[in-house]
């Protein structure tokens, strides 16, 4: 959702997590919107996520995947699902 996107103020990655800052309050909404769109297929190297309160950690499958997971999901906020 348009929400969910604006919710993404930065993203990083190490290995094979990337690390997603939100709005305080804002993580577990996100993560439940990654969650949903790696299932729907949309973030495919998603094996999925741990949120605190302004921080969602997203892990991939991949052991060196965060770098691209993080590519993704900068993708996924431009543009959406």
């Amino acid at each position: 959702s348009t929400g969910s996107r604006n919710l993404i103020l930065s993203v990083d990655s190490s290995g094979n997590l990337a690390v997603v800052k939100t709005p305080s309050g804002g993580a577990q909404l996100l993560a439940s919107a990654i969650d949903r769109n790696a299932l729907d297929g949309n973030l495919k190297n998603v094996i999925g996520t741990i949120a605190g309160d302004d921080t969602v950690v997203v892990i991939s499958k991949s052991s060196s995947g965060g770098s691209t997971l993080a590519a993704a999901i900068k993708n996924y906020a431009k543009k959406g699902r």
